[in-house]
This record gives structure tokens, C-alpha cells and sequence, in this order.
């Protein structure tokens, strides 16, 4: 099925600058000590609008959208009536833009409408600046804010029809020029818009509620996971594989119903293949990728501590202490305490232990976090909204920045959408020719840190190298220890000790 919307009229935008008073009950700016990790709330804005969210398919929905050279931080809110869901929540997209290192001011960049839901971003028609979407849930329809610059933009619905459109993402699925947006709503339809053909096609019609797109088998292709209930409606979580110009039919992650709320997808447990994460009330799941052209995974659960009901909770993943593996966020929208929760990999294998951690014990409103790098460190930060309070969660841990690559793959999710999928590089083999030892990947790496010792320690060399292939000459005959870490940022990602005759 497909519509033509190039006809659909571009909205007139405008500017409502909100206001940025600190309401009473939003917590001061402090240290929060954790086990493991510390951070620093730092207060950004209050939006006019009561709640704030953060419902992103993107670990980085931070980006530089003006140009500044500072990323700044896209974000929805609206008010919430008295009646609940069943009245109108008026509201805006907003963009708070880093002015200067640490210093934000908090723009509506949309017209007014009901209930703004998921946000995104990317490049939609190729002028490299950052254009933004977003999902208005009651008034059944997705708009994209096409960058003028200038803090300016111009607005244009690109689809309608089902009903409560909210978690979306924008990826290059089709490998041609320009960007697609893919959006749920609660009908079930997952719909695929074309910005470059102002087309829109219905992808199925399964998809309720939670969007994730990323390459679940290995073959370049970006692929969609998604959960076919919501917080009120119990479902399993779907994925159909990309194959070529179209979709496979549509397979299961998990055949158990449950009241799944949000979808990720990442390499949790540092295996090189994507593993898919939802959350009922204060469950974490994890579906551990198995592999294959149509994987199969293995379910584990993890509990956040909290002692919230099924309601509408959210997840994201980031490593956020960059020891080389996925660490989940867990946010919660209700009243119950805590309402956000730091999941800590330990690195077990084949399945990690993840520690709960609260960062927020208040029962504050908190629908969804971002993660993503807002300072001139490598240290994933944490963004999300507190009622209607935007807070970003510095991360002031004592780790070693230089070494972080919170978001994997060598820090492509902090590209804009269009990046092409590339393989992820494993190792092939290693071998020992004479005194040249090899070491050989699945795919070309861009950056490959290595350093060879002597059996006693002593370094013998060290450096970086690029390609599919790692060629070291040992001085002479001898037991050695090889350590490469290469561009998936994982620390000690292959080790060998080998002998040289």
C-alpha cells in the first residue's frame, strides 16, 4: 500500500519561546555517587508544558543542529489535562541549543499540537545540516522540521491516517539517496516515508508501540524490531529482516505476551551480534542474539529495584563506563520511586549480570532518556526530563576517556542517519609465519590499536594500523603477548600469547 504526499501543504512555523522558569518541585542541581559511576545533574530548562519527554530510537539524539560546533538536544513536551489520556495534551517540539560550553537556551521549533510523542534526526535532503522529526500521537501524524538555519525551520506533515503515531527512527534502509523515517502507532502499523519521493508505505501491520532499527544479522542491512502490544495491551516483540528492496515476513524475537513498553537494540554482551532490550513496568529484558540469516534469541530478565507497576517505562543502552560492553537506562513514567535505573554490565559471558543502579530515586515523570556526548569528553552523558524539567546527568565517572567509545561500532551512531551500514569486524584467524605474526579480520578495520610484549613484560612494540590485516615482525625467537583493541572500542578485544621458533 502507498500514498503520494507530495501534495501535502508545508505548515507555516512558529517560534514560541518557552518559558524557563524552575518550577518548586524539580530536584537542585548535585553529585549522585553510585557504586560504580558518578554523575552531575545539571538543570537545563522548564518548558510552560508540564511534562517533558525523551522518546528517541537514537543512542545520540544529541547533535549539533545550528552549526555552533555544540550539540544541542531535541526534546517534546505537552500538558497533561486533568482527564488523562482521554483529553488533549497541547504541546511543541523543542530544541535546547548549547549557546556556549554548558549554557543552553530552550526554543519551540514546531507548530502547536497534540500530544508531540518520539523525536529524531538526521539529514533529510542532503544540505548537512541536521533536520529533526517527530511524532504527534492524537493528532495521528509525523512531521518533519526541515533546517533553514538560523535557529529556523520549516514544517511539513508527512503522513497521517492510523492512530497515536509514537516511537520513531530515521535510517537509510533503502540504500538510496536521502533519508526514511519509520514510525509505530498504537493501530499497529508500522509506516516507512521516503523523503526524497514524499512517498509512504506501510511496512505491516503489527507494530504497536517501541521502534528499534539496526543490522540484527550481519549482512549490512538495517532491519526493524518492534513490539506488537503496549503498557495496556499485552504483545510480543516482532523483527522483520531488510532483504534487498523489501521485508522479510514478519519473525519473533519472543512468542511470551507481555506488556512490552519500548524497544533498543545493541551488542549487549560484546559478542559482535545485536541483541534486542524492552521493559515491562520494573522488568528489563534482554533477548541475547543467537545469530543466523533470521536469528533466534535467548531471553534473560533483570530486575530494576523499582516498585513500579506495568506502566510505561523506556529503555536505552550506552557503555557508559567503557569497559567495552552495553549498559541499559531504565526510565519510568508513573509515581512510583526510583524512576531512573543504571542496568551496570559486568561482563559475564555468554550472558552478563546487569546491577541495578538508581540514578533518580524521586518518583518524578520521566518518559524516556537519551544518552549521548554533550561535553568535550568521551563519556556518555545522560539526558532526560523530570517532570517538566530537562536535566542532563554528566558523566564525571573515574574511567579513562580516551578509551571510551560509548556507542560501539567506532561511534558511527554519532554520525547522522544517513551513514552507510558497514560490517562489523571480527577476527578471522591468527597465525605465525617465521617471525611475522598475522593477524587477520572479517572486515576492513579503521583503526586498530596493538601492543606487543615479551613473556617478562617489556614492550617490545606498540601502534596503530588500519585494514582487514595486522602484520608484526618479532625481533627474535621467543614466547610474546599480543593485545589488539580495534574500532569497536572494546579494550582488550583480542589477546593471544604465541611462541616464535
Amino acid at each position: 500500500m502507498m500514498w503520494i504526499l507530495a501534495s501535502l501543504p508545508t505548515s507555516p512555523l512558529t517560534v514560541v519561546k518557552p518559558a524557563v522558569e524552575r518550577r518548586a518541585e524539580l530536584p537542585p542541581d548535585s553529585t549522585i555517587r553510585l557504586n560504580t559511576l558518578t554523575f552531575s545533574r545539571t538543570y537545563v530548562c522548564a518548558p510552560r508544558d508540564d511534562y517533558l519527554w525523551m522518546v528517541t530510537d537514537r543512542y545520540d539524539v544529541v547533535h549539533d543542529i545550528d552549526g555552533n560546533g555544540l550539540v544541542d538536544i531535541p526534546f517534546t513536551a505537552a500538558d497533561y489535562e486533568s482527564d488523562g489520556w482521554s483529553s488533549s495534551w497541547p504541546g511543541y517540539t523543542y530544541v535546547a541549543f548549547q549557546t556556549s560550553p554548558g549554557n543552553f537556551s530552550c526554543q519551540a521549533i514546531s507548530n502547536r499540537h497534540d500530544t508531540p510523542y518520539g523525536v529524531s534526526v538526521g539529514d533529510f535532503n542532503g544540505d548537512s545540516r541536521i533536520d529533526v522529526v517527530f511524532a504527534t500521537a492524537r493528532d495521528n501524524a509525523a512531521f518533519t522540521l526541515r533546517n533553514d538555519g538560523g535557529w529556523s525551520f520549516t514544517e511539513q506533515r508527512i503522513g497521517s491516517g492510523g492512530g497515536f503515531p509514537n516511537h520513531l527512527a530515521v535510517r537509510n534502509v533503502d540504500a538510496g539517496p536521502g533519508a526514511e523515517v519509520l514510525y509505530t502507532d498504537e493501530n499497529g502499523y508500522l509506516y516507512q516515508y521516503s523523503y526524497t519521493t514524499s512517498s509512504l508505505t506501510t511496512v505491516n501491520t503489527s507494530c504497536a508501540e517501541g521502534l528499534a532499527v539496526e543490522d540484527l544479522n550481519g549482512d549490512s542491512q538495517q532491519d526493524v524490531i518492534c513490539g506488537t502490544g503496549n503498557a495496556y495491551t499485552s504483545g510480543r516483540i516482532i523483527y522483520q529482516i531488510r532483504t534487498g528492496s523489501s521485508w522479510s515476513s514478519i519473525r519473533y524475537v519472543t512468542t511470551t505476551t507481555r506488556y512490552y513498553h519500548g524497544v533498543k537494540a545493541a551488542d549487549i554482551n560484546d559478542d559482535g551480534r545485536v541483541d534486542v532490550v524492552s521493559c515491562v513496568g520494573p522488568t528489563v529484558y534482554v533477548w541475547y542474539n543467537n545469530g543466523g540469516t533470521y536469528p533466534t534469541f535467548t531471553e534473560r530478565s533483570y530486575s530494576t529495584g523499582s516498585s513500579a507497576s506495568v506502566d510505561a517505562c523506556e529503555v536505552t543502552i550506552a557503555d557508559l563506563d567503557c569497559d567495552g560492553d552495553g549498559d541499559v537506562v531504565w526510565s519510568y513514567y508513573g509515581s512510583s520511586s526510583p524512576s531512573i535505573v543504571i542496568l551496570v554490565n559486568d561482563g559475564s559471558t555468554p550472558y552478563p549480570n546487569l546491577v541495578p543502579q538508581t540514578l533518580e530515586s524521586g518518583a518524578y515523570s520521566v518518559y524516556g532518556v537519551a544518552v549521548g556526548l554533550i561535553n568535550d569528553d568521551r563519556k556518555a552523558d545522560i539526558i532526560a526530563g523530570l517532570n517538566n524539567g530537562l536535566y542532563i546527568y554528566y558523566n564525571t565517572s573515574p574511567v579513562i576517556d580516551s578509551l571510551c567509545d560509548p556507542f560501539g561500532v567506532g561511534g558511527d551512531e554519532l554520525t547522522v542517519s544517513e551513514r552507510t551500514v558497514e560490517p562489523i569486524p571480527t577476527v578471522a584467524g591468527f597465525r605465525v609465519e617465521g617471525r611475522t605474526a598475522i593477524l587477520e579480520l572479517t572486515a576492513p578495520s579503521k583503526g586498530m590499536d596493538y601492543a606487543l610484549y615479551e613473556v617478562s613484560g617489556r614492550l617490545v612494540r606498540k601502534g596503530k594500523a588500519e585494514g582487514k590485516e595486522l602484520r608484526l615482525e618479532v625481533p627474535r625467537s621467543g614466547t610474546y603477548f599480543l593485545k589488539v583493541r580495534y574500532d569497536r572500542g572494546h579494550l582488550d578485544y583480542f589477546s593471544k600469547v604465541f611462541v616464535v621458533r
